[in-house]
């Protein structure tokens, strides 16, 4: 037994394709209150390799849940070295209480598509300019799909829990608009987006419901008359804007009022069912290092010089994996008193395009993520801590407490799995968080910090 003894070494498992020199910095120190240590011998390393690469993870759900947490994207952003991203909003309409209660006056006068911005005033990319919306009929039933695995054998990703529609579906839309808006959003006023919409269109609804038509019977009779509304954005726009989950088209007219002054009047249409509302996201990687990217093509980092990234919506993750960590834990006597995952961000916490603040990591088995590193010794989704960055130069990181998970490293099945960096299930579905990583002589600064005790 070692008695009155303190031995603390720090080692750095960096994380890149190459392997670290000989010359790397360790933090070591050793206090020893007798002088009898036969029994200690310190050890370090620094030969482990690692693979960083940029996945695209299959099949993301971004169909409703008919909560708040729930946003109408619509928009489009670009940047430089990972190329733009677009949300195009499908959105279905129900007639409610409308009933044909009209007065024997009354007139169309309009119709308008009214938004409201999400909780939270989401948006992501630069607001400073204007932006456009164009809206559509939709000409294709919107349809849920379960995904049947039965052939391939392979689980659904853990983020699957049912019928969805997912967000690389597309569903056909007349191509004759019915109507635009252009502004400039203040999201942080609250203010609401209203799209004038076709004035045939409108007076053909006003028609219907002064005469009882039967698409006024029911949601059903409804929704085979108008499949819904396709909400997308210009080419020149230059964010992704939040709306909320729930929006209306309102129907006004006037009539004459029995003492004879004009009155308005508006009948309203709510949206449908929400798991039939949902955002369909295209990526245009044309020109970049990830133009190639798929679900059955990863981008390796020595590829991309060193260049990675994750975005939400559709579904791009940074691939971790850690080919000697296994042999690291057999290592005999040693105790690991920390292990940190430290990931450098390149994005900034401000400005259009500020990183993601809420990551997470996905284990992955065979490239489909089917769990998450937790927080230690608790059963729940370990969402990283944030550090900002300084204005001296160094980057802002994402921290993740591994001293759980490096424990797994040598169970069955381990060679198999990897860590997805992404964020948290629900901004995966409901947002465009991007986030850049950092890189240092094209390679991604990323590492392990392990803290361990050996005892000879």
């Amino acid at each position: 037994m070692i008695k009155n003894i303190r031995l603390t070494s720090i080692i750095t498992l960096g994380l890149s394709v190459a392997l670290f020199f000989a010359s790397c910095d360790k933090d070591m120190s050793i206090s020893l209150k007798n002088e009898s240590i036969d029994n200690l011998n310190l050890t370090s390393t620094d030969t482990l390799s690692t693979v960083v690469s940029t996945v695209l993870m299959p099949n993301i759900p971004t169909s409703g849940a008919g909560d708040t947490t729930t946003r109408i994207l619509v928009g489009k952003v670009s940047q430089g070295p990972i190329g733009s991203l677009s949300s195009n909003a499908y959105i279905r309409l129900m007639p409610g209480n409308v009933s044909n209660d009209l007065p024997t006056s009354a007139k169309y006068d309009s119709i308008t598509l009214v938004m409201r911005p999400s909780t939270g005033a989401y948006t992501h990319g630069d607001t400073t300019k204007t932006q456009t919306i164009v809206a559509h009929r939709v000409t294709q039933t919107l349809e849920q799909t379960t995904l049947n695995n039965t052939m391939t054998g392979l689980p659904n990703p853990i983020y699957i829990s049912g019928a969805a529609i997912f967000g690389h579906q597309k569903f056909a839309y007349d191509a004759t608009p019915l109507g635009s808006v252009t502004f400039l959003p203040h999201m942080n006023r609250r203010d609401s987006v209203s799209i004038r919409l076709s004035d045939a269109w409108g007076t053909e609804l006003f028609n219907k419901i002064r005469t009882a038509d039967y698409v006024f019977n029911s949601t059903a009779n409804f929704q085979e008359y108008f499949k819904g509304l396709a909400l997308v954005p210009a080419a020149s726009n230059t964010a992704i804007v939040g709306f909320h989950n729930l929006v209306s088209v309102r129907i006004h007219y006037s009539y004459v009022g029995t003492d004879g002054f004009k009155k308005r009047g508006v009948k309203t249409l709510q949206t449908g069912d929400s798991r039939f509302q949902y955002n369909n996201f295209q990526a245009d990687r044309t020109g970049t290092a990830f133009e190639t990217l798929s679900t059955t093509k990863e981008i390796k980092s020595d590829a991309s010089q060193g260049v990675s990234f994750i975005q939400a919506g559709n579904g791009v993750a940074t691939k971790i994996t850690i080919p000697g960590l296994a042999e690291f834990m057999q290592t005999q006597d040693i105790a690991i008193n920390k292990a940190e995952l430290v990931v450098e961000v390149a994005s900034k916490e401000v400005g259009s395009f500020v990183a993601a603040p809420k990551p997470v990591l996905w284990i992955a088995t065979d490239n489909i993520p089917t769990s998450f590193v937790t927080t230690p010794f608790a059963n729940t989704i370990q969402e990283g801590a944030y550090i900002i960055g300084n204005n001296t130069g160094r980057n802002g990181r994402y921290v993740f407490n591994m001293i759980q998970y490096i424990r797994s490293a040598n169970d069955e099945n381990a060679k198999s799995k990897s860590l997805f960096l992404s964020v948290t299930p629900n901004e995966l579905f409901n947002s465009a968080n991007t986030s850049i990583l950092a890189t240092e002589n094209n390679k991604p600064k990323i590492k392990l910090n392990i803290v361990y005790t050996k005892f000879k």
